[in-house]
């Protein structure tokens, strides 16, 4: 990535959401290959701040901690991940912070919150941006609560401008979810030796008065709230498709994100016999169960977006960049069993065990019990269909998909078969 000078100085020259002091200190936490090491080392160069280097080698939250404490940090930039640990172990001894950024995925409501409670008087703010544009496109500075809201990239930063556009570089409506274009002085000269690439990436700017202005199209879904705020929405390129229909999984992450008791939460697609199925992946002290889950989601998102797997993890797992590993993610063996909301019971007649073990095939769990919710377990119409052909090849009768609406269980749906038999 080539990156000129002046985009470095507008990322730490006279912006609003960093005011800078000759007495403040940057810890240089971020790998110098990472972007954000842009921020560190010149912001703090160029404003005639200290530069803090720590021990080598990875830190605990504890050492972190203890690395502030010692060294006087007042300006700390943690990847989301690593924020999110931060604030889990507890972050209220990082009193001498005026400013903790965090960014580089999305933030957890839930966090943040906590964040500002044991950090009152320290700035809290998300930075969004992709290296393309030099570390930082928008932050937002955090004045309360985020609660069940989704949690905002904020604004453009001083010399940078954000367009929200469809497919055809024209601006979205007011309220729309759109990509992220973004233009000013902060966008690189391009690919160091990828001139196919920068083509496809950085094109002419039609809405800059400059000669020669560019956009940078991140690939980021982002809509803008009626305040100005930006809001984000996931990658475009994190759609996948899903019995036909093309869904975003940022959307359907941050909708998770929005009950009251999960952290973080990950949504990645797996194979299946039945079909590629969402399987979502969440971070909270409870075990929600798939049926409430799947309640919460139904009311915000439509039936087509509702994973079929809800696993409970105790951290989402990073990249070194500290980054979500959705490759990771998607690779996770899904536990034999999910967590629903009816206790295990053994299937009993010929019917039942001869269902309970095609459910068990199509939804890749190693048992299925009478009362299992078909839905529940991640069953959908596609699947619904698909069983209503084994039925028909078995018993040489028919069975309406409907009928899984209404009979979403072994036991219910066997007792269909016994009367039509």
């Amino acid at each position: 990535m080539c990156v000129p000078h002046r985009a470095v100085l507008r990322l730490v020259s006279g912006q609003d959401f960093l005011p800078i002091q000759p007495d403040d200190v940057f810890l240089q936490f971020a790998a110098v290959a990472f972007d954000a090491s842009t921020l560190e080392i010149w912001g703090a160069l160029l404003n005639g701040a200290r530069l803090a280097i720590p021990p080598p080698g990875d830190l605990s939250p504890a050492e972190l901690t203890s690395v502030v404490q010692r060294e006087g940090v007042t300006v700390l930039w943690l990847t989301a991940g690593l924020f999110h640990t931060m604030v889990d172990a507890g972050i209220g001894g990082l009193t001498s912070l005026r400013t903790l950024l965090a960014g580089g995925d999305a933030l957890s409501a839930a966090h943040v919150d906590r964040a500002l409670r044991e950090l009152p008087d320290t700035r809290l703010v998300n930075g969004y941006g992709p290296t393309e544009n030099t570390t930082f496109t928008t932050c937002h500075v955090f004045t309360e609560s985020v609660g069940g809201s989704p949690v905002p990239i904020g604004v453009p930063i001083h010399g940078t401008t954000a367009q929200l556009l469809d497919e055809t570089l024209r601006p979205v409506p007011d309220g729309d979810v759109g990509e992220l274009c973004t233009g000013g002085l902060g966008v690189a000269t391009g690919y160091h030796n990828d001139p196919v690439l920068t083509a496809q990436r950085f094109v002419p700017d039609p809405f800059s008065t400059d000669p020669g202005g560019r956009l940078y199209r991140t690939g980021d879904l982002a809509r803008r709230r009626p305040d100005g705020v930006l809001e984000f929405h996931g990658r475009a390129d994190n759609q996948v498709k899903i019995r036909g229909f093309r869904v975003e999984t940022g959307e359907v992450e941050a909708a998770l994100r929005r009950h009251p008791e999960i952290d973080d939460a990950a949504v990645v697609a797996q194979d299946s016999p039945a079909g590629k199925v969402l399987a979502a992946f969440y971070v909270s002290d409870l075990t929600e169960t798939s049926a409430e889950l799947r309640a919460h989601l139904a009311a915000i998102v439509p039936r087509y977006m509702l994973p079929a797997v809800y696993v409970r993890v105790e951290e989402l797992p990073l990249t070194p960049n500290g980054k979500v590993d959705r490759d990771r993610l998607a690779a996770t063996q899904l536990p034999e069993r999910p967590e629903l909301s009816t206790d295990y019971r053994a299937p009993g007649n010929e019917h039942e065990v001869w269902l309970a073990g095609l459910w068990a095939d199509l939804m890749q769990v190693a048992e299925v019990g009478v009362d299992d919710d078909f839905f529940e377990l991640g069953g959908h119409s596609l699947m619904a269909t698909r069983i209503t052909v084994e039925i028909a090849e078995r018993y040489g009768r028919t069975v309406p998909a409907v009928a899984f609406y209404e009979n979403p269980t072994i036991a219910e749906l066997a007792a269909l078969l016994e009367v039509t038999g």
